[in-house]
């Protein structure tokens, strides 16, 4: 890296130096040189400061002793991503309060973040409503408090993240948003198991509005087995399966656990939602799109003569429908004549500003 920074550094003194015309040894020439020598060089460090600063977030789970250490139950490291901006987002309504204790130890199905020299054990359950998770010190724990589960958000992100690289997008300007609602944890004959609904949508964008072009919502099962270093690395997805054997498939996968056969059955929800138009708002500014996130009555093409609907069978809170006025009228007059009454509107997420092409079929 220094052979590369010196070699950068002497190719831009030699490009400024041919630059500056005949008289090269003229005092305020080399200056200019020797300016803008450091101010390269100024740029490259503070570049490399930057990518030091990013942190290594890394996620660890403790499991049974297989007799390789004196530890009853050692961590390993579950291999994945789990990004910065989720990171952050994984704290964004806990509290972290004052308030310590004797740090625990480490129990089977215990899950720890850490981020750089920053440890965080995450409750498993709740104490009359919140969870308590623990700031990791030397000889004792500071508590965050959450009123959600944040292992259970965690193990989203990354189950989210893993999909992203199994379903590959089959076009480049494709975004594929991820919503992964996780269910469950558990051993299994040595491999770790995680069950979760997933919700996926693929979208295209054009004109300040996004379109879905395809996309799944069904429960999944991924297992993870240990490798050479003890670590839990990713081994393969289960799908249920097709037609009448779907249900059967879904039992099979909760282990004949009802309580988490329901769960992995549920229908989509508000907060399922939400946090996939949470992702396409991270991939579209990741991807450095414009004009993608709208005040209400600024979305191009619905700024007037619009309708807008608040309610509806399937129209989940948080999100408002919008129709052209005309479009609307007109498709209300086909009630009880056409198969199918409808028209095209867009379907519009308050949180993230972002707008959806969508089809409106029932009419006030």
């Amino acid at each position: 890296m220094k052979i590369f920074k010196i070699l950068l550094i002497s190719l831009i003194a030699i490009l400024l130096f041919a630059a500056c015309g005949k008289n090269r040894n003229s005092n305020q020439e080399k200056n200019i040189v020797e300016k803008k020598i450091v101010e390269a060089k100024n740029k490259i460090e503070d570049k490399e400061k930057n990518v030091a600063k990013k942190p290594e977030i890394n996620f660890y789970i403790a499991r049974e002793n297989l007799g390789e250490s004196k530890e009853k139950f050692p961590l390993s490291q579950i291999i994945g991503e789990i990004n910065l901006d989720q990171y952050e987002k994984l704290f964004n309504n806990a509290s972290f309060t004052d308030k310590k204790v004797e740090s625990s130890k480490n129990n089977v199905g215990d899950v720890i973040i850490s981020s750089n020299d920053r440890k965080i054990k995450f409750a498993k359950k709740a104490k009359n409503n919140i969870f308590e998770n623990e700031e990791i010190g030397k000889s004792d724990s500071k508590i965050i408090e959450s009123k959600v589960s944040l292992r259970d958000k965690a193990f989203s992100y990354l189950l989210s993240n893993k999909l992203r690289e199994i379903d590959n997008p089959k076009f480049p300007d494709e975004l594929g948003a991820y919503s992964t609602y996780f269910v469950k944890d558990f051993f299994e004959d040595g491999k770790l198991i995680l069950l979760s609904n997933v919700y996926n949508q693929n979208y295209f964008f054009k004109d300040g509005i996004f379109e879905k072009e395809s996309g799944y919502r069904r429960p999944m099962e991924f297992q993870y087995v240990l490798n050479k270093d003890n670590n839990f690395s990713f081994d393969r997805e289960i799908y249920p399966q097709d037609g009448s054997m779907y249900a059967p498939s879904v039992k099979k996968m909760a282990r004949d656990d009802k309580k988490t056969f329901d769960y992995l059955m549920q229908g989509a929800n508000k907060e399922e939602y939400d946090e996939l138009m949470d992702d396409l708002f991270y991939l579209a500014q990741k991807r450095g799109l414009d004009n993608f996130s709208h005040k209400l009555k600024d979305i191009p093409g619905y700024e007037n003569d619009v309708v807008y609907i608040e309610k509806g069978p399937r129209l989940l809170e948080g999100n408002i429908e919008i129709a052209k006025k005309k479009d609307y009228e007109e498709a209300k007059k086909t009630v009880g004549k056409d198969s199918w009454p409808h028209c095209e509107g867009i379907l519009y997420n308050k949180r993230t500003g972002i707008a959806v092409k969508t089809f409106i079929d029932y009419f006030e």
